[in-house]
């Protein structure tokens, strides 16, 4: 039902975006009612990351619905500040990478909340409490421990970032003496996966954390902030995936215990993935069929490499569909290899896909593309534009 919501919706706006493609097309609407679900279901502090998708127009809606923003370079500080009506107190930023003179930047831009990913970086922001009085709200990234290989994308069982728990341990125990004299909330944050598809890994992941905190409670760290970090998935195609309501359900057996010994916890939650995808779709026309042996192939004005490079990276093969008008609807369909406009072998958005029968300036779009549609400079194409709608 949501498919044929999103391809009647891409048709009745068809004036929109027609002579723009290829495009993205952001659906205002689904966009804020998917923000509103995640606060209500969540329950805490909704912090977008902004790596996700930085389109403008997306973080015009993320700010004006009052989320906050997780920020991981200088270069996209850079750009969310120039939007006059996000306070400072909105962004957390969070880079391995960030060195003292980057630091240092972020600083002057009003950033006075970070997450901690290493001893050096523990350093800088130590350095600059002491020699300048600065007053900050620090978490540290800590690593669970929780592994697991997701069958459907190719990430890694291990990202190496954050603290093993014996080590985020001792830095909480430094960072905790500085409360009242430059630190202003001490937090953990943890991220698991990305695209968290086993509710049998979010319940680990909440009981490592919750015996974590009952283990510092009992050593006199006192903890203000827990940001649970991303993973939300999103259902692409038909297998099974966790529902808000359930990762919620969790989360509430989560909250209560730890209400018992820290009353005044506040949460964080960092659902890019899932408060952004299912919103946008990627609009696509067909410039070429053909017959390649057994198989129909058609040919798109757009390539993987400007619009959706994940599908290259971790095998994220998009849901696709023809766009149809009343006046054009056929019934007839066809397996089709659906490519890009590139000569790169690469270059393919889906194969053996059914659909119904394509022509020469036929439309194509996929769905569910709002999360890290990034793209590259390969042939010196330029990316989709964005528009919304």
């Amino acid at each position: 039902m949501e498919i044929k919501d999103d391809i009647r919706f891409l048709s009745e706006n068809k004036s929109l975006w027609v002579d723009k493609t290829p495009c993205f097309v952001v659906n205002k609407s689904k966009l804020n009612s998917s923000i509103e679900d995640l606060k209500q279901s969540l329950g805490g502090e909704i912090a977008y990351s902004n790596k996700t998708n930085p389109e403008p127009c997306v973080l015009k809606n993320v700010i004006e619905k009052g989320c906050s923003l997780l920020i991981s370079s200088i270069e996209e500080l850079g750009e969310v500040v120039k939007f006059s009506d996000l306070s400072a107190d909105k962004i957390i930023f969070q880079s391995p990478s960030l060195t003292y003179e980057q630091y240092k930047i972020t600083r002057k831009l009003g950033v006075h909340r970070y997450s901690i990913d290493s001893l050096d970086q523990l350093d800088i922001v130590l350095k600059d409490i002491e020699n300048n009085g600065a007053e900050l709200e620090l978490l540290v990234r800590i690593n669970t421990g929780v592994k697991i290989k997701n069958p459907e994308l190719s990430y890694g069982m291990d990202s190496y970032l954050g603290f093993p728990l014996e080590e985020a341990e001792k830095v909480l125990f430094k960072i905790n003496s500085l409360k009242g004299k430059g630190i202003r909330r001490i937090g953990v944050h943890s991220h698991v996966l990305s695209q968290n598809t086993f509710l049998g890994i979010w319940q680990e992941s909440f009981d490592v954390i919750e015996n974590f905190l009952i283990d510092l409670k009992s050593k006199g760290v006192e903890i203000d902030v827990v940001d649970f970090g991303g993973g939300y998935p999103v259902k692409y195609h038909d297998s099974a995936v966790p529902s808000l309501s359930q990762i919620s359900d969790l989360l509430d057996g989560f909250k209560k215990n730890i209400s018992e010994i820290y009353p005044d916890m506040h949460y964080v939650f960092e659902p890019g993935r899932k408060l952004i995808a299912e919103s946008v779709a990627l609009v696509t026309k067909v410039v070429h069929t053909k017959k390649f042996l057994d198989s129909n192939v058609a040919i798109l004005n757009c390539s993987l490499y400007t619009c959706s490079l994940d599908t290259l990276i971790v095998g994220l093969y998009l849901p696709v569909e023809k766009v149809q008008f009343a006046e054009d609807e056929t019934k007839t369909f066809k397996k089709y290899v659906v490519r890009g406009s590139t000569p790169d072998s690469l270059d393919i958005f889906a194969k053996d896909v059914s659909l119904p029968e394509l022509k020469n300036d036929d439309y194509v779009a996929f769905l569910k593309c709002g999360a890290y549609s990034f793209g590259s400079n390969f042939i010196s194409l330029k990316k989709a534009c964005c528009i919304e709608i």
